[in-house]
This record gives structure tokens, sequence and C-alpha cells, in this order.
């Protein structure tokens, strides 16, 4: 009952009690509900369109920078001082107040100490960080709920493309007046984080919200265009003017250059010296007027930069963005905190059935044994003029105590214990430190009427069924269950053949048929148990090897923005392209896309992939059919998605699904295809295929890029190199997604080592208790044998031949349900990004038998000393 309560308390109130945990958190910092980000400064008319936002009851601007540490490859995330909404909670020193102050992020307090200086880089190669200085004093060290993990703080297009870490300035200390990002809150949340009704009010305002900023960023681009238009226009003409200027007046000064040259040379032959000083003062004239022409040339260089930048400028005006996101899209730790608790809850649906089911069924068969066993003291009772009721008192007082007790000692070690181990597996990532327990009385209560209905109904019904026989024939012993022929006694070759021992055996299995089918369920459970525990792991496993190992074939993915100026643009495509460090690389469009499911409120994000060269995609990447795994080529009728994708899009080849960009336009995609893909959501075109569905061309932007030398520090250099150009956008590294799901697969080993070792104690319970039963059942038997001469050894095999078969039979029975039940569990519980095979690797099979064999070696140990120990006169002495 203990057993069966921890489990069932202890998943179930585990997820509640994470989330209980995060959202006094985010209510204390005010979490933002919604996050509005721009690719350009906010101006005055964009803040007004976002304060007058419906739903909205709190708007707060902000400030924010990516830079680098100097001298490193660290990229860091500046942001101003929060003072409404996802405001920081200070660990060490205090906020930031002057300009020349900074608050880091609290993991980098090891490695920084309050009042040592800082210094920032752009990272950039003609860029700047965005700030007034570059030197700031360290004063704090904060946690923010906007950044809850430890590690996987965000990606930026700096540094080696992950974010090293965070901190917060004052507002004076941007160099810019405008802000860029605003946090808002909701009038209205509809509930805590996580829940059902704030998280569907979430992403339908959002949704609204996203349709009202892209009219007015169509508004904004068209005044911006404008705007340029004129500069552009207004410049080129300065341009042309300057240039006719320049130029008439470079001849005039080549002119007068050479008129004074000559007169020069003919005063110096007449030697007159007025003449010589006359002409030369003309001379030095003309100096001063070359070099005035000079300073037009270089201000005609200018302006022909400028109006180069603003043409680039131009050219990027369809880049510019509002980006509205609720938590779970701005916030990755938001979003992986949640599911980390939802994972927790589809195992609190599922293992505690199992183990209820053979906890319930062992109660069940213990309770009916003890009534059987006090069969004569209940009749003498009746005989002595007790009443059914009085009698029947003992056994409900026992079963309602064992029922209380096991359900108390259960509920604390599930209500604190189990929480607790479980919290600190999946949290060491983040930045929640204690958990917040619960009472959870609903769970204990359910607990309880399981646990009596398995122990007090148990005895009642037992008890009731011998208190009908009269006191006389209840104070004797209940007679033996008759023997029967069986089936095996028909095939007369075999039975002549068999032993004594062994047809004593066969008979008796099938004599105490409940016995049989309790002991190979209970074994086969707790085996199912013991095989699903170590399956998940295994099972999760293999998302790493046959991802990284079978499937992606490149180290990273280097986006830059096709629409800077030419010289940004081959920069960025040389420092791939003439790296030494490269083994090879091809050119592709790369766009990070999204997908909804309908009655669904989170997002897919999906990485849209279209190869310039199709031809040389297998190289980088395995297309193979999620069936068949035959080799799959981009056709013009429709694109290839992968396989998750497919099954959360409830897509079959043929099916449509909508592809959405970042400000919510969706693009209608034919799935021709879906390939076998464990880890991330992917989509791949070819370019005609991209053109219908977008209706522009694929331009490339991208390169997916195979280093000589795999290793973290070089792919880190690379990215580096590449996002110090000034046209980077991003680098996409294939070891961060492995990192975390290797992170996922770290946070489920405690979790699933409670699991096997419940499990594993339950298997001994079970093997125990049925075996115990059946020795005390039959010691009149096994007393007979040993007063007839048998040996040691052949009373006990008398017994555990019939355990050591039917331990076997639960064993395959078990073998076939473990791998049921963990197809079951593997559907529900892998990350959404992530597919993973459900089939189990024999190691697994062969542990879980292992362990199952050995416990029913302890339990025959344990039973041979009460064998033998028996004392054959009082055990047949006759009751009469």
């Amino acid at each position: 009952m203990m057993l069966g309560v921890f489990v069932l308390i202890g998943l179930n109130v585990t997820g509640p009690n994470m989330r209980r945990t995060a959202q006094k958190t985010y209510n204390a910092e005010r979490l933002a509900d919604v996050k509005v980000t721009s690719t350009v400064s906010l101006n005055a008319k964009d803040r007004e369109t976002v304060r007058q936002l419906s739903g909205i009851k709190t708007a707060e601007f902000g400030h924010t920078t990516d830079v680098v540490i100097k001298d490193s490859q660290h990229a860091m995330r500046i942001q101003s001082n929060p003072n409404k909404l996802s405001k920081l909670t200070i660990t060490k020193g205090r906020k930031a107040h002057a300009t020349n102050e900074v608050v880091l992020n609290d993991k980098l307090s090891g490695k920084y100490k309050l009042g040592q200086q800082v210094t920032f880089a752009s990272g950039k190669t003609g860029s700047t960080t965005g700030l007034k200085r570059q030197a700031y004093k360290i004063v704090g060290f904060a946690t923010s709920t906007e950044f809850l993990k430890k590690d996987s703080l965000g990606s930026t297009s700096l540094g080696s493309g992950t974010l090293y870490g965070f901190g917060y300035v004052t507002k004076s200390a941007f160099s810019s007046s405008q802000p860029n990002v605003a946090r808002l809150a909701f009038t209205h949340p509809n509930g805590q984080a996580y829940s059902t009704s704030y998280e569907h009010h979430a992403k339908t305002l959002t949704d609204k919200l996203q349709k009202k900023l892209n009219a007015r960023n169509k508004t904004r681009v068209a005044e911006l265009r404008t705007e340029l238009n004129d500069k552009i226009s207004s410049g080129e003409s300065q341009i042309q003017n300057s240039k006719a200027a320049i130029k008439t007046a470079s001849t005039q000064l080549t002119t007068a250059q050479q008129q004074l040259t000559t007169q020069l040379a003919a005063a110096k032959s007449a030697n007159n010296a007025t003449a010589i000083a006359q002409v030369e003062n003309k001379l030095q004239m003309l100096k001063k007027q070359s070099s005035a022409l000079n300073f037009k040339r270089e201000s005609l260089d200018t302006a022909k930069s400028d109006l180069a930048k603003a043409k680039a400028t131009r050219n990027q005006l369809s880049d510019i963005t509002f980006t509205v996101e609720s938590r779970n899209n701005y916030n990755d730790g938001y979003n992986n905190y949640g599911e980390d608790a939802q994972r927790i809850d589809v195992l609190g649906r599922s293992f505690p059935a199992f183990f209820f089911l053979i906890a319930i069924m062992v109660s069940f068969t213990t309770m009916q044994r003890m009534v059987d066993e006090k069969r004569i003291e209940m009749g003498t009772m009746r005989a002595l003029g007790y009443t059914k009721g009085e009698v029947m008192r003992e056994f409900l007082v026992y079963s309602i105590t064992t029922a209380v007790t096991g359900t108390v000692l259960g509920s604390a070690l599930g209500l604190v214990v189990l929480p607790r181990i479980i919290f600190r597996a999946y949290t060491a990532n983040f930045n929640f430190k204690v958990l917040l327990l619960a009472p959870h009385i609903g769970y204990v209560v359910v607990g309880l009427i399981l646990a009596l209905a398995s122990t007090v109904l148990a005895s009642w019904l037992a008890a009731r069924s011998s208190l009908k026989i009269i006191p006389a024939e209840l104070m004797l012993p209940k007679p033996p269950v008759n023997g029967s022929r069986i089936l095996l006694e028909r095939i007369k070759p075999l039975w002549r053949k068999m032993s004594f021992s062994y047809k004593v055996t066969a008979r008796n299995l099938f004599r105490y048929k409940g016995r049989m089918f309790m002991t190979i369920i209970g074994v086969a459970g707790a085996t199912a148990l013991m095989i699903t525990g170590f399956g998940i792991r295994d099972s999760l496993n293999t998302i790493v090897a046959r991802q990284f190992g079978d499937i992606s074939q490149y180290d990273l993915v280097t986006v830059y923005n096709p629409n800077a100026s030419t010289t940004a643009v081959r920069k960025a495509q040389g420092a791939v392209k003439n790296s030494n460090q490269v083994k090879r690389t091809t050119a592709a469009y790369f766009a990070n896309v999204y997908a909804t499911t309908n009655g669904s409120d989170t997002r897919e994000n999906i990485a849209l992939m279209v190869p310039k060269s199709r031809n040389q995609l297998d190289q980088y990447i395995k297309l193979r059919d999620y069936k068949s795994s035959k080799k799959l080529s981009l056709t013009d009728s429709g694109a290839v998605v992968s396989q998750k994708l497919a099954k959360l899009q409830g897509a079959s080849v043929g099916d449509t699904i909508n592809l959405k960009d970042t400000d919510g336009t969706a693009h209608k995609a034919r799935v021709a295809a879906i390939t076998t893909m464990y880890a991330g959501h992917y989509v791949y075109m070819n370019r005609a295929y991209y053109q219908k569905v977008y209706g522009k061309a694929a331009t490339p932007n991208a390169y997916l890029v195979t280093l000589k030398h795999s290793t973290s520090k070089s792919v880190n250099a690379f990215a580096s190199h590449f996002n110090r150009q000034e046209a980077a956008v991003e680098t996409v590294q294939s070891r961060e997604t492995k990192k975390t799901i290797t992170n996922i697969l770290g946070n489920l080993n405690n979790l699933i080592l409670v699991l096997v070792v419940s499990a594993s104690l339950l298997s001994l319970v079970v093997l125990y208790t049925l075996t115990n039963i059946n020795v005390s059942e039959r010691m009149r038997e096994l007393s007979t044998l040993k007063v007839l001469g048998f040996y040691p050894r052949e009373v006990l095999m008398y017994i555990y031949r019939e355990t050591n078969i039917l331990t076997g039979a639960g064993i395959l029975v078990g073998i076939g349900a473990g791998y049921l039940f963990h197809a079951y569990i593997m559907d529900l519980l892998p990350p959404a990004t992530a597919m993973v095979a459900p089939g189990l690797s024999w190691i697994n099979v062969v542990i879980s038998v292992g362990l199952t064999i050995i416990f029913s070696l302890m339990v025959m140990y344990t039973m041979n000393r009460k064998i033998q120990s028996v004392d054959m006169l009082e055990a047949l002495k006759s009751v009469d």
C-alpha cells in the first residue's frame, strides 16, 4: 500500500507543485505576459500604438542590445533596468543607478566580483555596441524569470551564436533615446501560468495583437521608404551637382596650373623677380584651391557612402517587423519548464495505475489468506456466542489499520520526498531553488480509498463468506482444493516419462488457479515496469545517436542577410567559402517559421530549408522515408516534412500544412513526403516549389557547413569568426540541439531511477508475499514429505519448482506487456521537438529479467529457512 500510494501521489503532485513554484516567482517579478520586439527603434507613434492595444493593462518600454565581452567570444545581452514588468531578483549587491554601472546574471558571480570592471565590444566589424561607454563597474548579480535557465540563455548573432550571460544597465547608458522592446501585461490573464485558460488566452490575444501591429508596421515601412526615397533622391541630385562642380573646378585648376607654370618659366628666363613672386603667390592660392577641391572630393565620397547605406537600408525594409510573442515563445525557459512538468504529469497518469493494480492484487490476496488462517478462531468465537459483526470487527480493524498506515507512510513520501527528488533533477539547469509543497488532499483521499478497497473490501468479502458457514464446520480446517486431471495427463507418452515431483508440480499449478494467475500477473507487472523504466532512458538516448550520427551530417548553419550591402554580403560569404577550417559547404535558403495546431495553444518552431543544389543536400542531411527508409528527393509537387512535425499537425502525405512567418503570415504547403527526423522540426523544399508557395524566389542566405574538426572549440571559433561579419544574422549549431536533448535525458535519469527502484521493490514484495502464502497454506504437505524422507532440497523444490515456472511465465508476459507499455509512454513522454524509436534494447530486457530472477532467488533463500525450520509433528497434528 505504501509503494502504491507513494508512486500515485508522488508522480501526480510533482507537476502541480513545480507549476505552483514557478507561478509564485512569476507573480513576484511580474513576468511580462507578452514581449514586443522590433528590428528598428520604436518611435512615438509605434509606442502609442502599443499602449492602445486592447486587452493590455500595462506597457513598459525598454532598450536591449547584444554585445561581446572584450577580447572573448562570449556574447552578452544588455537590457535597461525594468521597473514594472519582468523585474530582477538581486542575489548580491544592488541595481545599477549610474550610467557606468551594470548588474550581471547570477551564474557569472563565480567569474566576476562586485566592484570589478567589465568591458564590452560590438562584436561586429563596422558596428557599435549601442551603449555610450565600453567599461562598466559590476554593482550586483541577479536572476530574472526572462532567463530561467542557467545555460542555454538564448541565441544571438554575436560570438559563438549563443548567449553567455545577460546584464542590466540604466536607460541613460544606451546611445539611443528610443526603445526597441516593449513588455506587456494582460488586463485579464484568465488564470495562472501554464493553466489551459491562461495559455489559450495568451495565444488568442497575441494573434490579435500581431495583426494590429502588422498594420502599423506597413505604415511604418511606407513612411521609412518615403523618407529614404527622398533622402536618396536628394543625395543623388547633390552628388550629381557636386560631381559637375568638382569636374569644372578640376578642369579650371588644371588649366590655371598649366598657365602659371608657363608664366613662371618665362619670368625665370627673364630673371624678373617681381613676376616670379607674383606667379608663386598665385601658385600658393592655387594650391589652397586644390586642397579645397580635395575636401570636396572626400565629401563626395562620404555622400556616396551615405547614399549606398541608404539604398542598402531601403533594400532591407522588408526585414523590418514587429514580433509579438507570448511567454511560451519569447522565453525558452518558461516553455521548457512547463514541458518538464507536463512530462511528470504523463508519468503520473500511467505508472501509478500499474503500481496500484499490483498492490491491490497482492493486498487482496493477503487479506483473504489472513481470513482463511483465522478460520478456526472465527468458528470458536461464533460457538462462544459472539455475533458475526463482532467477529468481523477484528478483520476490519486490522485491514483499516493496514490501509491507513500504508496511506500515511506513502503520502508522506509521495508529498515530500519524491517531488523534491524530481524537482532537483529537473531544475538543475533552472534558477528555481526551493519547491513549494502542498497537501493535495484530493490525491491522499484517492489513495486512501484505493487502499481501503484493496484491504477492507477483501477482508470483508472473505470474512462474510466464511461467516455464512455454521460454527461447527467453521472450526474445522478448510478442505484442500480437489485435484483434477489436467490436459498434460492426456498426453500419455510425455506424462509417463515425467517424475513424481514434476507430476505433482503440474497438478498443483492448475489446482491453485487463483494463485497461479496472481503470481504471473504480479511478476509480469513488476517486470513490465522495470522494462519501461529502463526503456525510457534507452529510447531517449537513441535520439542523439540517430539524429547526430546518422541524419545530420553538418556542424552548423551560417545565416547572413542577402539584402545587406554587396560588400558586406561578399565578406560574409567569403568567411565561409575561403576558410581553411571548412571541409565542405553548400548554399541554401534558411528561414525560421512556425506552425500551430488546431486545439493547441503552443506553436512548433520550424527550420525551413531550400538548398541551392538539391544533389548536394544528401551530404549534409539524410532524408529518408519514415516507413520504407528509402532516399527522398525534393520535387516540384510538395515539401518534405519531418516526422514529429507531421504527427503533431496530423498530416499525411498529400495533406497541406500552414507555415507561418514571424509576423503571422500563413503559407500553405503540401506534404510530398515525410522524413525520419529524431530532433527538431524541419521542412525542406526545392526552389521551384518554394517559388510556388511563397510567390518569390528563394535567394540563398545561408550555408550548411561541415568542418574538418568538429570539436566544440573549433565550431565555436568558426561561428565567432562568421558572426563578426557585418551581414551575419545567426549561426545554428547542431551541437546546441544535441546539448538540449542531452539535458532532458539527464533530467529524466534520476526520475527513472526512482521508478525502477520502486518497481524492483514491488517485484520483491509480490514474489515474497505470494510465495509465503503458498508455503503457509501447504505446511502439512511439506511436513508429510519431510517425514517420508525427502531431502531438504527436494522439499524446497516441491514448492519452488512451481514458483520458478510461474515466475518464468510472468517474465515472458512482462516482456510483452513492457514492450506495449513502453511504446505507449514513449508516444507521450518525449519533448515536443523529439521523436524516438519505441523499440527496446536487449540489454534493457536482460537487466530487467535478471533483477526479477535475483529477487526470486532471494525469496527462495528466505523461504528455505522457513521450510527447513518447520515443526513437523505440530504441523501434522490432527485438529480434530
